[in-house]
């Protein structure tokens, strides 16, 4: 489902906007779109659609350093799709690498990163460059990424992605945990997480506030890989 927000949220999103520094649609700032939804829903399948769109030379991508399963230094999609990319700890690491010709920053698993990502998005917004970001919209307990709202209030374009579930082959919203909690640093892909309808799912055993997280240093390390 992809759509410009809605009216019910206009206020929240134009009060948002303005605390960031980005009053109205002016010109010279960029176009924001947030890809979320949950796992195998398709999210980096879309941001990686935008990086190809553009010309290679003027496209930033920025991957959390967390996640080297498939590479180190590409963002792959669970279909085998890819586009290069630099990895990074700390979201305002983009900033400062930012060039001055780029005119689309894509940023692929938002959720890992700290709360700052919001700020960090609004700064390259005011520089004139476009941002994508992909990111899951709620954790393996079915609880929303507060950061990932603060994104929805800010997005000009918000894409919400769902998958089919692997039980019932229902709509997939929600991120089955499969394989036991044994650290507070999940990334993983089929072998330990599938789409389930809300039906389908069931929560972990553990609650969110059992796991350590840790979004001042590199994120949200608890949470998986879309």
């Amino acid at each position: 489902m992809v759509g410009w927000v809605d009216n019910m949220t206009a206020a929240m999103r134009v009060e948002e906007r303005q605390s960031y520094g980005l009053r109205g649609r002016c010109p010279s700032t960029g176009v924001f779109e947030l890809i979320c939804g949950c796992m195998f829903a398709g999210k980096t399948e879309r941001l990686i659609d935008h990086v190809h769109a553009r010309h290679a030379k003027r496209v930033q991508v920025f991957k959390h350093a967390v996640d080297d399963r498939y590479h180190p230094t590409r963002v792959v999609s669970h279909n085998g799709r890819s586009c290069e990319a630099s990895p990074i700890l700390r979201a305002s690491k983009s900033l400062k690498t930012l060039r001055g010709d780029t005119d689309l920053v894509a940023i692929d698993e938002g959720h890992f990163f700290g709360d700052n990502l919001p700020d960090v998005c609004a700064a390259i917004l005011r520089r004139g460059a476009d941002v994508v970001v992909a990111a899951l919209d709620n954790d393996s307990w079915g609880c929303p990424f507060p950061m990932i709202d603060a994104l929805r209030n800010l997005a000009d374009v918000v894409s919400v992605k769902t998958s089919v579930c692997a039980k019932c082959s229902r709509p997939a919203t929600r991120t089955q945990r499969l394989t036991p909690i044994t650290d507070n640093r999940f990334v993983g892909g089929a072998e330990s997480f599938e789409p389930r309808c809300v039906q389908c799912w069931t929560p972990p055993p553990a609650s969110p506030g059992q796991i350590t997280r840790d979004a001042s240093n590199t994120g949200p390390w608890v949470q998986h890989s879309s």
